[in-house]
């Protein structure tokens, strides 16, 4: 959350940290309050709940990804390039902002998930690339959102697998290896 000095933004940095450590359904009122030091009662004069509080975290996180992506794909005209973009964003995101990135894709898949499947808007991207590059002929006609779907769960399961350990390779050396993959997904 960028720092604004404002009490609701220092109650919505606070419950992003302890959505991410806690969980949301665990995380009280009063944790939220005592980790942005203020009262608990401060919280409800910003937001009429917790989950109001949860969901507003989810926007405000979500749209600061949808604006890196967005600037980030400005650079970049073809939809191959684009793609690759996409991708190398994505990975540099969730290294600079891991506990946004995390936030975003847990909450999507967990807590907040009735409440966060029209909210995704950095699909919306990849959804708007696919449909350029079947337009140009680049990439093969499928369902735009199943491909967007299979694009961004190939990327984020390699973040998830690299972030854990689990795939030793070098950063630089996946991007590439990744950006293959999306691209066969769609060619």
């Amino acid at each position: 959350m960028p720092r604004t000095g404002s009490k609701k933004d220092d109650v919505a940095r606070a419950a992003l940290a302890l959505f991410m450590k806690k969980g949301i359904r665990a995380t009280t009122t009063k944790d939220i309050a005592q980790r942005a030091n203020i009262s608990e009662g401060t919280i409800y004069r910003h937001f009429a709940s917790k989950e109001k509080l949860a969901n507003e975290v989810f926007e405000i996180t979500s749209s600061i990804l949808y604006q890196y992506l967005k600037e980030m794909l400005v650079a970049c005209r073809k939809p191959e390039e684009q793609i690759g973009c996409y991708v190398r964003s994505l990975f540099i995101f969730a290294r600079k902002h891991h506990q946004k990135y995390r936030f975003i894709f847990a909450a999507h898949q967990t807590e907040l998930r009735r409440q966060t499947r029209k909210k995704i808007k950095h699909v919306d991207l990849l959804v708007d690339i696919i449909e350029e590059g079947q337009r140009q002929g680049v990439f093969r006609e499928v369902d735009q959102h199943l491909a967007a779907t299979m694009v961004l769960g190939t990327i984020t399961q390699t973040i998830f697998y690299l972030k854990n350990g689990d795939i030793r390779v070098n950063f630089a050396d996946i991007l590439p290896e990744v950006e293959e993959s999306c691209l066969k997904i769609l060619k």
